[in-house]
């Protein structure tokens, strides 16, 4: 149950959704992306309200990056990410040069060039986050939505994705929303962060004002201290462990 949540994300801003399991970060998500009806209150995506959209206008504005996709059937990454085309496809449904040319084109981009023929279903955890970025990047959104696309990934791999959706954000000029649950990758990669505690907003804000011990303490119900790391970045640790 969601309820008083209201905040905004600027065109070409990075914003993390942090809280703890159960807050309600998928839900909200789901929300704006209309795959959850809201009973009440009002989803604005680049000015016009949500409910009134299309599914196909709603994919001309917004991508969606998935935690994790199991696929029934083995799709080539190629086809996979060429679907992201299918909301500007015309009459015949079907993808054209121009729109495998494009897909191709986001596979080079983020550097999986080389995978455009393999099945999605024998990629590595990192490959395939790797492939749904590139579906969206062809999708050409105006907004980016990734639901915890980093909690099944390595070490260099989070750290592959998250850099590589901040650079695009802001290259593209996207507002990126991202649900995650380490508020270290939070701090280190979004410009602003919204705390959402029991399907509520606890918190909101650029990270340096919200990225605080008492905040996070009252987020995740521990006690915290926040130190600052060579690189100058904040970072968020268990006070007694």
């Amino acid at each position: 149950m969601l309820s008083e949540i209201s905040f905004s994300v600027a065109a070409g801003s990075f914003c993390a959704l942090l809280g703890p399991n159960g807050s309600g970060k998928t839900t909200l998500l789901k929300c704006i992306n209309q795959i959850l009806s809201q009973d009440s209150g009002t989803i604005l995506l680049n000015g016009q309200q949500a409910h009134t959209l299309s599914r196909r206008d709603m994919a001309r504005l917004v991508a969606m990056v998935p935690q994790q996709t199991h696929l029934i059937f083995g799709f080539k990454v190629l086809d996979l990410v060429v679907m992201g085309r299918s909301s500007g496809l015309g009459m015949t449904g079907l993808p054209g040069r121009q729109d495998y040319d494009m897909a191709q084109a986001a596979l080079d981009e983020l550097e999986i060039g080389h995978l455009a023929r393999r099945k999605f279903n024998e990629l590595s955890g990192g490959e395939r986050q790797l492939v749904l970025l590139a579906r969206a990047l062809c999708q050409e959104p105006r907004i980016l939505l990734l639901d915890e696309p980093t909690s099944h990934l390595d070490f260099k791999n989070q750290f592959l994705i998250l850099n590589k959706v901040r650079e695009l954000t802001r290259e593209r000029g996207w507002a990126s929303l991202i649900s995650i649950h380490d508020p270290n990758l939070a701090a280190r990669y979004c410009e602003a962060v919204v705390m959402l505690k029991n399907g509520t907003v606890l918190k909101q804000g650029p990270v340096g004002e919200v990225f605080k011990p008492l905040s996070l303490a009252e987020l995740y119900g521990m006690e915290v201290v926040v130190e600052r790391s060579g690189t100058g970045s904040d970072f968020v640790l268990p006070r007694y462990y």
